[in-house]
């Protein structure tokens, strides 16, 4: 009977995987930056709502140039025209912008008309035009770097480009730059970052899933000794991954930078159940059951400890959708139903294979030379003869990681997860270092007097004073805001003067230049700054980036000064693409403490309704956030910045370590419902759970640390960190396990001893 049920069901699967398989054609690989914005948040809201008023503030890209000698000669000025000009021919660029095109406008009889700032048909004025150029404020940190050797261009292109669109665009411009000959070339901005994303997680998915792979497969071969051994867990295994990324490309997911981590997963998580089941099917078979009644079993003693752990490891991948970042819940969703997939494919897959297997020795696990009963007892008689120094060591350690927990701080900065000597990183250092930076400031500021717009002269007056505390103070660069306009529009109506780049004098002779500059007003790119009723513009610019913290800093110091010295019928707010990413920060690390509390209070709810038993709620708690309180003192001490990839591993490990935790209190209670006494249900546990207990844990912290072959500094710290944990939990479920379970259950033990004791007395 239980054959046949299986053959049925191996047919099923295998209709269900071939159609998966098939799906998978159709899986793609995304990385966008804007995808790890927190959704529905009232900062998402609100940057949505002033990027469709103004515009996107990182659809550009930067091209930064450089030869022998100063950046202003005839020679190096000229290359950069040509290149503009070609630039402006490229698809999906809207507009290009260099010292070569910077103009001065200008107002006379004529209407408004403009004077280059370099003019190239008059090379014997080049000189003078340079000198003017060199003091002129306007132009150094945008077009010219600070040290007057490099050159800028400025490429604004369309909005939210597709892969294709975007690749196309930076291959053209490499292109076109390389033609120049320049001595040294740099290229930045959001498509190229993303395109090496993209590119890095397309390499690191198979790389990961190769090693991981190979890994396991080292693993089953020291454990079994055998090619069953290895093939049978390696085909539940990668069924699993193979049903996952189908049902991915099924529902529409896309493959990104979080989803690299889930075939690592899935290959340790799957390998756990399975050499659990294995083990014990095994051990039936030594004690002479028959292959049926060896599966029969098996699944009845083991079967329900590892559905305990398929839904404790899912529950815990599900509370990552507590966060507000869309690919950490999709990672979260998608690798949950992963894990319940490899249990199903574990209990249905493998059973019917070892029915096939005509001589079941194929699955004893190699005992020859690691004599796991002998190193187990003398483990576990230590840990009787020592429970108070274990317990001490505990609580110091305990104490010593809450303090290090102290000294974490939330940081990021654009490109972090990159390598330091990384092409596109280095070439993000050279405008951060030479120019204003590429980093973007976005500020928006309302007019709340209805009967003023920011055009008014007190309102320009105080707009002027925040305008020089952003340069001065704040250091942004590039800044375009209603100053700017005012200004320049002054400088216009007197040919053009760099003198005049200012505020009028006085009201009066404000009042006859606005009057002058209301047919303007109208203009497509001035509504790219102030808002058509006058009532909401904005303060835009870029910044070197120093990371999330600096700038979280600065933006509080702003804020302060504002509050002081600006009066209330100005209301301002940071926003922004890059302000939006450090806000994720924030939202995610108290996402991740309310998802693994969520995990915590669902695994002791789960325990507590299948049990009934605050021990066994006890039990299945402590042993593992322990853990996890230790790594995160390590951090704390090592120096280890808290950043958006780094703050998932807590639940992951939550989830994951939990695993032995319940495999080990199952087959406690099965002793302990047998009638055995407390001391020998435990050796009895110890021994029986102990060798899949560390199998497991090493193959899966193997598993992990193949992570720390990323060009990702996050992905990395994710594969160290998690795999120290799942070290540092094995070690608590050997060690402090056993005498928190004397601690727990002693007194029950003891009660339950003298009540037997007086009624054999009676």
């Amino acid at each position: 009977m239980l054959k046949r049920f299986l053959d049925i069901t191996m047919i099923v699967l295998v209709l269900i995987t071939g159609w998966l398989i098939y799906e998978c054609r159709n899986l793609e690989f995304d990385y966008d930056f804007e995808s790890f914005f927190p959704v529905k948040s009232d900062d998402a809201e609100f940057y949505y709502s002033f990027r469709q008023q103004f515009e996107a503030d990182n659809e550009f890209m930067l091209v930064g140039v450089k030869d022998d000698g100063p950046a202003l000669n005839l020679n190096t000025v000229k290359k950069v025209d040509r290149l503009c000009n070609e630039l402006k021919k490229v698809k999906y660029v809207k507009s290009v912008s260099s010292i070569s095109t910077a103009s001065t406008p200008v107002i006379n009889s004529f209407g408004l008309t403009s004077i280059p700032a370099i003019n190239l048909s008059n090379p014997e004025n080049f000189s003078s035009d340079s000198a003017r150029v060199v003091t002129s404020a306007i132009y150094k940190g945008r077009f010219i770097s600070n040290d007057l050797k490099s050159l800028a261009i400025f490429i604004r292109h369309e909005e939210r480009l597709k892969k294709e669109a975007a690749d196309t665009l930076i291959e053209q411009i490499e292109s076109l730059c390389t033609a120049q000959h320049f001595k040294e070339t740099h290229i930045s901005g959001k498509l190229k970052s993303e395109s090496v994303y993209l590119y890095k997680t397309r390499w690191e998915l198979l790389v990961f899933m190769s090693c991981s792979a190979l890994l396991v497969t080292l693993f089953l071969w020291l454990t079994f000794r055998n090619a069953w051994g290895v093939l049978v867990p390696l085909t539940v295994v990668i069924a699993s991954i193979i049903w996952t990324l189908g049902i991915m490309a099924a529902t529409g997911k896309s493959i990104d930078i979080m989803v690299i981590l889930m075939p690592c997963i899935l290959f340790v998580v799957g390998m756990s159940d399975v050499i659990h089941i294995t083990s014990q099917f095994y051990e039936k078979i030594d004690e002479g059951l028959s292959a049926a009644g060896a599966i029969r079993s098996s699944l009845q003693e083991v079967g329900f400890a590892t559905f305990l752990t398929c839904i404790s490891t899912a529950v815990a991948f599900l509370t990552l959708n507590t966060t507000s970042i869309q690919p950490i819940r999709d990672f979260g969703t998608y690798t949950a139903v992963g894990v319940v997939v490899a249990y199903i494919l574990s209990i249905t897959i493998l059973p019917w294979i070892l029915l096939k297997v005509k001589n079941p020795d194929r699955f004893k696990i190699h005992t020859v030379n690691v004599r796991w009963d002998r190193f187990l007892r003398k483990l576990l008689l230590r840990v009787y003869r020592n429970p108070k120094r274990i317990l001490a060591g505990t609580v110091v350690l305990m104490l010593l990681s809450v303090w290090g927990i102290s000294r974490i701080e939330v940081n990021n900065s654009v490109l972090d997860d990159l390598d330091k000597n990384d092409p596109v990183k280095l070439d993000f250092k050279f405008f951060d270092e030479n120019f204003s930076g590429v980093r973007s400031f976005e500020m928006q500021v309302n007019a709340k007097d209805p009967s003023k717009d920011l055009l008014d002269w007190e309102i320009l007056k105080e707009l002027d004073a925040t305008s020089n505390y952003l340069v001065n103070t704040f250091k942004v660069g590039s800044m375009i805001s209603p100053l700017e306009l005012v200004k320049g529009f002054n400088q216009a109506t007197h040919d053009g003067e760099a003198s005049f780049y200012k505020l009028p004098d006085s009201k009066e002779d404000f009042e006859i230049l606005r009057q002058k500059l209301k047919p303007y007003l109208k203009n497509k790119e001035i509504r790219l700054i102030i808002s058509s009723d006058l009532k909401v513009s904005r303060f835009s610019g870029r910044i070197r980036d120093k990371g999330s913290r600096s700038v979280g800093k600065k933006n509080d110091l702003l804020l302060a000064w504002l509050k002081i010295h600006q009066s209330p019928a100005l209301q301002y707010r940071i926003t922004g693409s890059a302000d939006l990413v450090d806000k994720s920060n924030t939202y995610l690390t108290r996402n991740m403490l309310e998802g693994l509390g969520l995990d915590v209070a669902v695994l002791v709810l789960i325990i507590g309704l299948l049990f009934r038993s605050w021990r066994m709620m006890l039990l299945s708690v402590l042993p593992n956030v322990i853990p996890l309180v230790m790594i995160g003192g390590l951090m704390g001490w090592a120096g280890i910045e808290m950043k958006v990839t780094i703050s998932i591993i807590f639940s992951i490990a939550f989830g994951i370590a939990v695993d032995d935790t319940l495999h080990l209190l199952s087959r406690l209670k099965v002793e302990l419902d047998k009638g055995n006494n407390l001391p020998f249900a435990l050796r009895t546990t110890f021994l029986g759970t102990g060798k899949a207990m560390i199998l497991t844990a090493m193959v899966i912290a193997a598993g992990f640390s193949t992570l720390m072959l990323s060009d990702f500094s996050g992905t990395f710290y994710v594969g160290l960190l998690i795999s120290l944990t799942l070290v540092i939990a094995l070690i608590a479920e050997l060690i402090l396990m056993p005498v928190l379970i004397l601690w727990v259950y002693g007194k029950k033990y003891h009660k339950k001893l003298a009540a037997n004791k007086l009624k054999s007395n009676e």
